[in-house]
Formats: C-alpha cells, structure tokens, sequence
C-alpha cells in the first residue's frame, strides 16, 4: 500500500428501517492508527428519510464520505 494515498479514515454505512417502507441511514467513521482503532463520528440522519434502503445507503455513503473528507484535511 502507498502510504502517500492511505488515509486512516473509513466509513461504514448501516441504513436502518424505521417502519415498513420508511429507511433512514446511519454512518460511522472509524480511524485507524497505531494498530488500534478509534471511533470519531457515529450519525444517525433520521431526518433523511428514504423508501428504500438502497436509498439510504446511497445517502449515507455520501455524507460520510464528506465528513471523513474533512477529517483528512485537518
């Protein structure tokens, strides 16, 4: 692995039904260092409803992979 383009930030994504038909997504960023991991950010966007959970994955994806954006500017 290059380390010049490894970043320690992940994002997992975990879309969530909050009723038949009803999805909202859930994401947590995770960064790696020193062999250990750390826990930084754990969203639920319940206000970003979706009627598949397809959807939701997507969105969460999304906001998550900008967060940890940031976090790798920092």
């Amino acid at each position: 692995m290059n380390r010049i383009n490894a970043t320690p930030y992940t994002v997992s994504v975990y879309p969530i039904q909050q009723e038949p038909g009803l999805w909202f997504a859930t994401y947590m960023i995770a960064e790696y260092r020193n062999g250990a991991e750390r826990i930084v950010a754990n969203v639920a966007m319940r206000h970003d409803t979706h009627r598949s959970e397809a959807r939701a994955r997507q969105s969460a994806r999304r906001a998550g992979e900008r967060a940890a954006a940031r976090l790798r500017q920092q």
